[in-house]
């Protein structure tokens, strides 16, 4: 996109802030008359991907769920259209970095942003995913939601201290559930519940799981199972062997710790049932904490961590799944210098490789050893080499 605004139907593309290989986010605007001006972000797919069924099919389901969803804690999409042949999304903007990048920046200062930071993210998502799970569509019928994709780098922190779960786009649904397939594994490797990524039934327990590894890895400045190879991370995260967070860090408040590990039990039965149930506890901890809503302590977490820059324009935060595999600096996802940036991996549809999801088959009906997860590993990693051989 050249430097000069451009139009795209209503819209004026201001930005151009990630690409991806099938679809580009821009920062735009809507005007209208008398200076009227309102930002938001363009999620728009790439002409030459216009015509694919699949991705068409997968786009078109994440803006039927989105329309339904409208919740404090949630990003919000207010429009969905084609223009010259190019589906888009219109999502809120928000200022601020993805829980990602701001534990990312706590470690290269250093520090862990601790336990207060993971209590007030954890109330926030919990708040989301409770009205998510519950949420019907206009006849009454259950949605049936699981987000499947509950990862640090899909929550949002805007610079005012508000905390948003963002995307929606490998949500399972009664809104496609004809079109999730049985064998067939999404989401990213080290935030998957046991059941996810041995591709078995899922419901809304899982995303509790997802979000109990979100909040351990918050709380203590540790990754829970991510490894230094896709094989060994996928084996960790389907083992599910959870050290307790006091095991390294002594004087982790037992109470918090106990509402940890049981989000992380590798049975759902064994979990919280529900968000609701999984906001009350937090919210009782936080009151014998003596603490008060934590959207000041985020806010100044934000700034101390990041800087405004001399412009005074902070970046936007996005989704980390909202584009893959290609320049995704306004992300957020930026690793350490001495990392190896950790890479979203996709073995099968170029539609699920737009949305930075893992689509891989599973055989699982093999006993002991999990053959089926050493050949999704094994598929993964495939599929990734021919990718980086392959895309544009």
């Amino acid at each position: 996109m050249d430097n000069e605004d451009s139009s795209f139907g209503k819209y004026r593309l201001v930005q151009q802030l990630a690409t991806g290989g099938m679809a580009q986010l821009y920062l735009a605007s809507i005007d209208g008359p008398d200076g009227f001006s309102k930002s938001c972000v363009i999620k728009r797919v790439l002409p030459e991907y216009a015509s694919l069924e699949s991705f068409s099919r997968m786009f078109a389901d994440e803006a039927k769920v989105a329309a339904l969803l409208t919740h404090p804690n949630i990003v919000q999409v207010f429009d969905f259209g084609r223009v010259d042949g190019q589906y888009y999304l219109a999502m809120e903007w928000i200022q601020g970095h993805s829980l990602d990048r701001l534990l990312r920046q706590a470690l290269r200062s250093g520090r862990v942003v601790g336990t207060r930071v993971a209590v007030d993210v954890g109330l926030a998502v919990a708040d989301a995913l409770a009205y998510a799970h519950a949420k019907t569509l206009p006849d009454g019928t259950p949605l049936m939601l699981v987000h499947r994709d509950v990862t640090p780098g899909n929550v949002l922190v805007s610079r005012d201290g508000i905390i948003k779960l963002a995307d929606f786009g490998i949500v399972k649904s009664a809104v496609n559930a004809e079109r999730t397939v049985a064998g067939v594994v999404k989401g990213k490797y080290p935030y998957m519940s046991p059941e996810q990524i041995t591709s078995q039934e899922l419901d809304h327990r899982s995303d509790l799981y997802s979000l109990g590894i979100v909040l351990y890895e918050a709380a203590t400045g540790r990754r829970l199972f991510k490894r230094d190879t896709l094989e060994a991370t996928i084996m960790a995260a389907s083992q599910a062997n959870v050290p307790p967070p006091s095991e390294g860090t002594p004087d982790f408040p037992a109470e918090l710790e106990r509402i940890i590990l049981r989000l992380l039990q590798k049975a759902p039965s064994a979990r919280y049932q529900s968000a609701r149930e999984l906001r009350d506890d937090l919210e009782r901890f936080r009151a014998a904490q003596q603490w008060a809503s934590g959207t000041h302590e985020m806010a100044a977490l934000v700034a101390e961590l990041f800087p405004p820059s001399i412009t005074g324009q902070p970046p936007t935060a996005l989704p980390a799944s909202s584009t893959s595999h290609g320049s995704n600096s306004a992300t957020g996802r930026t690793p350490p210098p001495s990392a190896e940036p950790e890479r979203e991996l996709s073995s099968t549809s170029a539609a699920t490789r737009a949305h930075g999801a893992v689509e891989v088959p599973l055989d699982t009906s093999a006993q002991g050893f999990p053959w089926g997860i050493a050949l999704a590993a094994g598929c993964a990693a495939l599929g990734t080499a021919l990718f980086w051989l392959l895309a544009p």
